[in-house]
């Protein structure tokens, strides 16, 4: 029986990888910093994963000597290890690359057999973004180090997505641009299935979106129809995002960063091949439910 270490395993994709390697009949090692967070349900809806995984390791990439010997029995890593909030501490490139990095280290030295590791998108079309940046450097010393390997780059997850059932709940719903761009995002049950058929095949590369395509309008309007409530509408020209970015600038990188993608993303589609059976407002349904 294999081994898989799942890094990053009390987020939303690292949650659902962990129970899918599981189901798939690995052993798994959960990565995380805090164990207490994977004996509670995610915030959007991921499942607990404390009692599923055979071992859990407490560990932070910060601090370099927690990582020691954390691949060792291990055939697999997986990792959707990366920043999620801004943080004023650490940069993207402190945790979305070196912490990665340092990972792959471990993993090299344990002779682990395939590295599998979670990207972006159109990520060669965001490389003035710092975080976009930190992944692709990361994905690039991957490919250079020899070890077979699978870079998966989803288009957005459904977690992203909630952020319309919150506005709509607010009563007001900002529309960035003209809301047309087209984007498929994928559920994380989805994408953990990906990911864990990736550990069996030879694909190096693979972009991946959910079954259903939308504009960033339709899902407004779809989270709007969900909750039975028509959110005041406030359009916002891209003009008005780029002086919010240039002021976040001077402010925090992080916070930059997050304009800096919602500004990519409203200027162009973002639909990758299509896996999966979860739709998204089913998921708007569960969501506005819990």
């Amino acid at each position: 029986m294999k081994k898989v270490l799942v890094a990053g395993a009390s987020g939303y994709i690292g949650r659902y990888a962990a129970k899918a390697f599981k189901e798939k009949g690995y052993r798994v090692r959960a990565m995380v910093r805090n164990p207490e967070k994977i004996t509670l349900p995610g915030e959007h809806g991921e499942p607990v994963i404390a009692d599923l995984v055979d071992d859990v390791c407490r560990a932070d990439v910060t601090s370099p000597s927690t990582l020691e010997g954390i691949c060792d029995g291990c055939d697999i890593v997986f990792s959707s290890l990366g920043m999620t909030r801004p943080d004023f501490r650490h940069s993207s490139f402190d945790i979305d690359y070196e912490g990665n990095r340092l990972i792959l280290e471990q993993a090299r030295r344990a002779k682990v057999e395939k590295f599998i590791y979670i990207s972006v998108f159109n990520a060669e079309k965001m490389l003035d973004i710092s975080n976009i940046q930190a992944h692709e450097k990361f994905a690039g010393e991957l490919k250079a180090s020899g070890m077979p390997y699978s870079v998966i780059r989803p288009t957005g997850y459904f977690s992203d997505m909630a952020q319309f059932l919150n506005l709509a709940r607010m009563g007001i719903m900002p529309v960035l641009g003209e809301g047309d761009k087209r984007s498929n995002p994928i559920h994380g049950e989805d994408l953990a299935a990906i990911c864990v058929d990736a550990a069996a095949k030879d694909e190096t590369d693979i972009d991946a979106g959910g079954p259903d395509i939308y504009t960033y309008k339709e899902v407004a309007g779809l989270a709007a129809d969900v909750l039975g409530r028509q959110p005041l509408t406030v359009p916002v020209p891209l003009w008005i995002g780029d002086s919010l970015l240039t002021a976040a600038q001077f402010i925090n990188r992080d916070i930059a960063d997050i304009i800096s993608f919602a500004l990519a993303v409203s200027r162009m589609d973002s639909v990758a091949p299509a896996y999966g059976t979860h739709h998204l407002r089913e998921y708007f349904e569960q969501m506005a439910r819990d």
